[in-house]
């Protein structure tokens, strides 16, 4: 065991000491969460950004002059781009190890970081003189986008009834706010002016650095992390030996970092399964990164942007309809309902397109099954591993499950570039989520026990064995 720093250690204990002392205003709450929502709001537009813009970037970078999805210029130019993006994802390994770091250093100043981090990302990308470093600012994105420090944050401040209510009216108001991209590629992009796409990035590069650095200011650290991190550092050192070989002699380990997050995910039979199905969820969510393609290939760019504008307000809905379910019905039953929203939703947003229904109904399909598909993997990504891991490692293992299950995603993407050389991109979306996600709903009903109204304080090792 590492002899601890006492002089650091003391000043450190101090420090928490006093702002667990301070009375928070009446108002701190709604600081918070108006704080932490506009950072929800940077994250998703981070998030839905690349997807959406892809089918531009492609034509600006391959030189693609009839702008048109359906012909071999542009399905070389996905095949090319799509792999390598693919690929990029390896170095998201890295994500749990920097997201450990805030079970040792708090959640605030890692709240900055992230939030800043996506501005930069999204900068590279606008600012991008070849795919390659097109490339580069997206792996960035997608480094900082899946660490969700917002959703831990909120967790860890509201009250345990309503903590899936919070998280999904914050998520849903951001998804709605999602619309702002094609509010902003109406304003900046021009079809004469093949460059124009990269304008619609400028507004949320600014709100992402602003809002980064503002939270720094606005926000306390929070409440769980404080009052577990106090308990820690007011152990002695022969408690803390005395710990660590409990621990030790029940095979698991409640100190953070993600070595010891993979051996808890593993050993714990709640969060194995939580993985399980999650990683067989996550091949389902291949198609939000090709919708874009769909649209362009079934309507004007015009009705393209229409649909655009209107699917996050049907995306929010779903989002926030879902928090309220959760903490109403539970974890497992609101994520079998949003399952068959999910899979109804991708039927008849291919079937708009095929038939020519329009840009809203396209729209509207499309918006509620992302809403249904997301709301299900942030239950399964963020919120259950939440509710069944102890507080002193909850950071890391949110941070290591999430990179775990999202490599499933690898499923789903490489049968999907494979196939589109052979099969009409919109018929791939439905051969391949409805077997993926049937079975991932079983294993969830099946073998994991729920969450709701658990008490994050009291959460060990032993709470779901």
């Amino acid at each position: 065991m590492k002899k601890p720093d006492k002089q650091r250690e003391a000043a450190e204990l101090s420090r928490l000491q006093k702002l667990a002392g301070m009375k928070k205003p009446a108002a701190f709450m709604l600081i918070t969460m108006v704080v932490l929502t506009i950072v929800y709001i940077v994250d998703e537009i981070t998030s839905n950004m690349n997807s959406t813009m892809q089918p531009y970037a492609l034509f600006d970078f391959f030189n693609i002059t009839s702008r048109d999805v359906n012909t071999s210029e542009y399905k070389t130019a996905l095949s090319t781009v799509a792999p390598l993006s693919v690929a990029s994802n390896f170095l998201l390994i890295i994500t749990p190890f920097y997201k450990a770091l805030s079970d040792k250093y708090g959640r605030k100043l890692f709240l900055m970081i992230n939030t800043v981090g996506m501005g930069l990302g999204m900068l590279v990308v606008m600012t991008a003189p070849n795919v390659a470093v097109y490339i580069i600012g997206m792996l960035l994105m997608m480094f900082f986008t899946p660490n969700d420090m917002q959703v831990l944050y909120i967790m860890e401040t509201a009250p345990k009834e309503k903590r899936a209510t919070y998280c999904f009216v914050a998520k849903g108001i951001a998804l709605v706010s999602v619309s702002l991209i094609g509010v902003l590629a109406r304003i900046f992009m021009d079809s004469n002016v093949p460059s124009s796409w990269r304008m619609v990035y400028t507004v949320p590069v600014v709100m992402a650095v602003v809002i980064g650095l503002l939270s720094f200011l606005l926000l306390r650290e929070t409440p769980v992390f404080v009052e577990e991190r106090i308990k820690l550092l007011s152990m002695t050192e022969e408690e803390r030996i005395a710990k660590e070989e409990r621990e030790k002699k029940a095979g698991q380990s409640e100190k953070g970092g993600v070595f010891n997050a993979i051996k808890f995910i593993f050993k714990n039979r709640q969060l194995r399964f939580i993985f399980i199905a999650g990683f067989i969820f996550y091949a389902t969510t291949f198609y939000t990164s090709y919708y874009s393609s769909v649209l362009e290939g079934a309507m004007t760019t015009e009705m393209v942007t229409t649909a655009l504008f209107i699917y996050p307000f049907f995306n929010g809905l779903v989002t926030i309809l879902s928090g309220f379910l959760s903490d109403r019905l539970g974890r497992k039953k609101v994520c079998l309902l949003l399952g068959g929203i999910t899979l109804v939703g991708v039927l008849v947003f291919v079937l708009a397109c095929r038939l020519d229904w329009g840009p809203i109904a396209a729209g509207i399909a499309y918006g509620c099954s992302i809403g249904g598909l997301w709301s299900v993997s942030d239950t399964l990504i963020l919120t259950m591993p939440a509710e069944s891991s102890p507080s002193t490692m909850r950071s890391s293992v949110m941070g290591t499950i999430t990179v775990m299950i999202g490599s499933g995603m690898f499923i789903g993407q490489f049968t999907f570039i494979f196939l589109q050389n052979f099969f009409p991109m919109d018929i791939l979306f439905l051969v391949l989520c409805v077997p993926f996600m049937l079975l991932s709903l079983i294993i969830l009903m099946a073998k994991v026990k729920e969450t709701k109204d658990v008490n994050l304080d009291e959460i060990t090792v032993d709470t779901y064995k």
